[in-house]
């Protein structure tokens, strides 16, 4: 029942739903309980008023105690009691339960200036106090209100039976619509389903009907018929193939380039011609480089890699490599900087370096964001030499970093193919490294960027020459911004 996705999306319209329901319901409790209190002490709060100035009147006319007595008597409220005190004496109480309160609250200890009301509630019982301090021919008074808490937690207990009782109503009721609401919206989905099981490798030239291509099922119908297209070119493509199997990749390049040549025989603007025109021509050079990098990695694991080792400069190989990669840095507002340092003679495949270095710095400018740089360091000593690639982009977490080497692995969603990316880049390096017998190490931090070190072992030979005088490198100066 859980494959359905009409089940699911009634599950959890049913969750949402309820959730929202829920958090309605407690944040309506919560404004209803306090609204509720606060109308409670509202209420005794003018009752400890009315009874202070029925106290001032009969002590106006009879004795203090007398004037207190009577007042108390005076008052025939359900659920309420009084007491008046002078000071902390006790004048005259309706029952002893107010005396007892105001000596468990110590509420005529934190009373505050004269006609402010103070509030308090009996701890373990329902009862609330309200105190209020005047004076009368200059001596201090306290009248004190003692009213239950009942009624008002019955209010709230039938609220919450309500709220309890009609929030599983609700959803039971929602639950139908909900599934109602899910079968209604996924008929469409079932009528392509249906027509999609009839179409087979014999008979791709058929297509979905859309009764409206404009709404999202009718969006995702023209998506699948044009995926019916693709494959139906596919298979053609496919029997042509294998036909020819020494053509397996020209084929789909004489593709590309037979669709650019469509694409110019139609009548269509400039923009849209060098849009398509370089669409193609990524495409091919990224198709190339891919089936170059597989074709290096499977002559590595079938132990066919040899190396033509020649003697270079490999501060002049890695300034080229820096120059071409301009190209990628420039567009993308990263700046990238070269320290050439000394020259460097080393012995090595100057075609499998310049990969190594290239793939390096693509990896870097790739996921360095624009305003960021790349620093591209080179350090030799008398056993080996250094090449530092560092950049300030994105990073790699501890868990990624040693899996970045592996071939196809991305770290996540952000480093996508359609970023140019292979996934086969840091294979290559590591291939080339090892080939030199060197190591590769990766050190990052997420949101810190992230810096190779290659080091390859100096062959034997290989020397440190005196530094030669050159122009200033493109690359130190600073990019516009």
């Amino acid at each position: 029942m859980w494959s359905s996705i009409r089940f699911r999306l009634t599950i959890w319209y049913l969750l949402v739903f309820g959730l929202l329901l829920a958090t309605f319901s407690a944040y309506v409790y919560s404004q209803l309980s306090l609204d509720l209190r606060e109308q409670f002490d509202i209420s005794l709060s003018r009752t400890v008023q009315t009874t202070a100035h029925t106290f001032i009147e009969f002590a106006e006319r009879k004795q203090i105690v007398d004037g207190a007595e009577d007042t108390v008597a005076e008052l025939h409220l359900d659920n309420v009691g009084a007491a008046i005190f002078q000071d902390r004496n006790l004048l005259a109480a309706s029952s002893p339960e107010i005396s007892d309160a105001v000596s468990s609250t110590g509420i005529l200890s934190h009373l505050g200036p004269a006609g402010q009301t103070l509030f308090a509630t009996e701890a373990g019982k329902r009862k609330r106090l309200a105190a209020m301090r005047f004076q009368v021919n200059g001596v201090n008074y306290t009248v004190v209100m003692l009213e239950s808490l009942d009624e008002l937690m019955l209010q709230l207990r039938r609220m919450r039976r309500i709220i309890l009782f009609g929030i599983p109503a609700v959803l039971v009721l929602a639950a139908f619509g909900g599934f109602v609401l899910a079968r209604k919206t996924l008929e469409p989905v079932m009528t392509i389903s249906h027509q999609a099981e009839r179409i087979s490798a014999k008979n791709l030239d058929e297509r979905l009907k859309i009764p409206n291509p404009k709404d999202e099922l009718g969006q995702l119908a023209g998506v699948f018929n044009a995926l019916l297209l693709r494959l139906d070119n596919s298979f053609r493509v496919m029997r042509e193939f294998m036909a020819d199997a020494s053509h397996e990749l020209r084929t789909p390049l004489a593709i590309i380039r037979a669709e650019a040549e469509v694409s110019l025989e139609q009548e269509r603007s400039g923009f849209d011609y060098k849009q398509s025109l370089g669409i193609i021509r990524d495409q091919s050079k990224r198709m190339t480089r891919i089936v170059s990098d597989m074709l290096a990695l499977a002559r590595a694991d079938a132990g066919q890699q040899k190396l033509r080792l020649e003697e270079l400069y490999l501060n002049d190989l890695i300034e080229e490599c820096c120059n071409a990669a301009q190209a990628l840095a420039l567009p993308r507002g990263v700046r990238l900087t070269f320290e050439p340092g000394e020259d460097i003679s080393f012995c090595g495949d100057e075609e499998l370096l310049k990969r190594m270095a290239v793939n390096l710095l693509d990896n870097a400018i790739q996921y360095t964001p624009s305003g960021g740089s790349v620093s591209v360091q080179l350090k030799a000593d008398t056993s080996a030499v250094q090449l530092i690639v560092s950049d300030t982009g994105i990073g790699i977490t501890p868990e990624c970093a040693s899996r970045v080497f592996d071939r196809f692995y991305r770290v996540d969603s952000s480093r996508r193919r359609s970023d140019g990316g292979s996934g086969l880049g840091l294979s290559i390096v590591k291939l080339a490294v090892e080939a030199h017998k060197g190591c590769v190490e990766l050190s990052s931090q997420p949101g810190s960027g992230s810096t190779f070190t290659v080091s390859l072992p100096l062959a034997v030979g290989s020397r440190k020459v005196p530094v030669r005088t050159f122009e200033p490198s493109f690359l130190e100066r600073r990019l516009p911004r």
